[in-house]
């Protein structure tokens, strides 16, 4: 029997804010998600979906229920559907319509609303936007998968400078083809109810509506877009702090849980709107000189449900949304602010210094501690954990710690051979798990191009990648981190990994590192970190997912936009392998 895709790990959540009321609008009635012991309790003003925005859900934990299946496997014609993107694409969202999963994927400059019938993606519909980018030509789905097919000769090739100039040469501005979905595209992505699209890129938000609501086959709306205010961007200030960006823009996106949008700016601003208008209601600057955001955010119930957990580059914040629109930092209002170690700048993927992860939340039951963790800056960097609503009464701040508020922080050590260890990527945790990848390789020689795009498609191709995944623990009684285990022969170069609560996995798209430019989607074992799902996708950079997060459905099939196009993959109709000599030797 197929398992309602309604829940995220198959209970009834109590219905925390269901009489909520607020300037945008009243909220709905109890809603269907995890229980609280296992997830963040539904939004009600978001699609009442396991995965309704970019990291899944609210407390952005990059997890689900739903089982992943073990073994080893090796792709088929007809186990792998893709449809090609225009540019490098992220976000993917679903919700269960009239019966039926409908996905909403970015594919780079369009909006595709997807159903998966008799086994095969299916497009439904399409909403496209305006593309304001200089010297851009849109290509074929044909064309796009020549490009595929030309990388791939490049990459097998070891020919870094074929493929920069081929990159260069292409009508569709493949070079810069992740830096323009900031610019003009969408990273970060919210479905309202309704199914709304929310997303933002550059100075504008935007949305994009169903024409039908309640039909799983309906049309979507025009693009209906708003540019904020120039005063609410300081390039100036972005230049000064050393990033890989031009200039001041947007870069994450939430819902409040009582109803407002919020997006945050790399120039250090946090911003509410009105979810029906788009029109800004309010906005608040961090103090720092050379503080930015360079990441999005989580939300939670907390504090009248207008937590929202954001970090720049040095503080972790909660900020709270009042019931109209109005944002605090004062404690009186339930906001706190703590400062940790921002370290130094790092080589792409990372941005600049500082944490290079959204915060993730952890703890949902009522006996389980409430934390908000974030990866620091440091050149090894450390798992830290902040206490997100009250500090227990006695705590005392833990030696070496910049506040009270941090809970406890652990280096992420993978050993002497990795001098840096960083990650550009969130923690994904499930229960009290909580993993974390390194995307810095050691002893990179120099590179001819530092684009995002280029980048993450030689590491683990033309030259070795990162190494390096590790498992954390939180312990309950003792409040405080162990370290489950580490492997240093597994490489994730730039995807958001995830965990399968089902499967007990980790699963990162990536290399092991006896066998670069030979990619593998892999699966660890939560407890013992041994690999228990490979899934082979070879030389074909098709299978690169690029910035995006891994996802998965409740039948365990793996969704994911990268690179090339939107990517999925059924296990039922690949070939299991039992004898692969690399996938052996890999389980420890």
């Amino acid at each position: 029997m197929r398992r309602s895709t309604r829940f995220a790990l198959t209970a009834i959540a109590a219905s925390l804010i269901a009489t909520t009321a607020c300037a945008n609008g009243p909220a709905v009635g109890p809603a269907a998600g995890p229980t609280a012991s296992s997830g963040p309790a539904p939004n009600p003003f978001l699609a009442q979906s396991y995965n309704n925005q970019t990291h899944w859900n609210d407390a952005a934990t990059d997890s689900v229920g739903f089982t992943v299946p073990r073994g080893n496997f090796e792709i088929t014609p007809e186990s792998v559907q893709v449809i090609p993107n225009e540019s490098v694409s992220l976000p993917l969202v679903m919700d269960h319509v009239g019966g039926q999963d409908i996905y909403w994927w970015w594919a780079g400059f369009s909006l595709r609303k997807v159903a998966v019938e008799n086994g095969k993606l299916t497009e439904i519909a399409r909403t496209d936007i305006p593309v304001r980018l200089p010297n851009y030509t849109p290509v074929t789905p044909t064309e796009r998968q020549a490009q595929a097919e030309k990388v791939k000769t490049f990459l097998a090739a070891r020919d870094e400078a074929g493929l920069l100039a081929y990159m260069k040469s292409q009508p569709n501005r493949m070079l810069s083809f992740a830096e323009d979905q900031v610019a003009n595209g969408a990273v970060y992505a919210v479905l309202g109810r309704d199914d709304t699209f929310y997303g933002c890129s550059g100075r504008q938000i935007f949305r994009i509506d169903q024409l039908d609501p309640k039909s799983p086959t309906s049309g979507m709306t025009p693009l209906r877009a708003a540019t904020l205010p120039a005063s609410l961007f300081d390039n100036e200030k972005i230049k000064r702090g050393k990033t890989r960006l031009p200039a001041d823009i947007l870069f994450g996106m939430g819902m409040t849980y009582n109803g407002y949008l919020v997006v945050n700016t790399l120039g250090g601003k946090v911003v509410t709107l009105d979810r029906n208008s788009l029109q800004v209601i309010d906005s608040y600057t961090v103090s720092g000189a050379d503080e930015m955001f360079m990441n999005s955010f989580a939300t939670g119930p907390e504090a009248g449900g207008g937590a929202v957990y954001v970090a720049s580059n040095t503080t972790m914040y909660r900020l709270v949304v009042d019931i109209h629109g109005k944002i605090h930092d004062d404690e009186a209002s339930g906001a706190w602010r703590a400062n940790y170690d921002r370290g130094v700048v790092m080589p792409a993927p990372k941005i600049a210094d500082g944490t290079g992860s959204t915060p993730t939340l952890m703890g949902f039951g009522p006996d389980e501690d409430k934390l908000v963790v974030i990866t620091d800056g440091a050149r090894k960097m450390r798992m830290v954990a902040f206490w997100r609503d009250n500090i227990p009464a006695g705590w005392k701040a833990r030696p070496g710690t910049q506040s009270p508020r941090i809970a406890d922080q652990l280096a992420v050590d993978m050993g002497p051979k990795l001098e840096s260890v960083q990650s550009e990527q969130s923690v994904s945790a499930f229960g009290d798990y909580a993993f974390v990848v390194n995307n810095i390789p050691t002893n990179d020689s120099p590179q001819i191009e530092r684009g995002g795009g280029f980048t993450s498609l030689i590491n683990g191709a033309t030259r070795p990648g990162p190494s390096g995944v590790a498992m954390l623990k939180w312990q309950q009684r003792t409040h405080n981190w162990k370290m489950q285990w580490v492997r240093t022969d597994v490489s994730s170069i730039s995807v958001v990994p995830m965990i399968s609560g089902g499967g007990r996995m980790a699963i990162v798209d990536g290399y092991f590192t006896n066998r670069w430019n030979d990619r593998y989607h892999i699966g660890m074992d939560l407890d013992t970190g041994k690999t228990v799902m490979t899934i082979r996708t070879g030389t074909d950079p098709t299978f690169n997912g690029l910035y995006s997060p891994v996802k998965v459905d409740a039948e365990g099939h793996l969704f994911y936009s990268g690179a090339f196009g939107l990517v999925r993959l059924d296990t039922s109709r690949m070939k299991r392998v039992t004898g692969d000599a690399v996938t052996t030797a890999q389980r420890q």
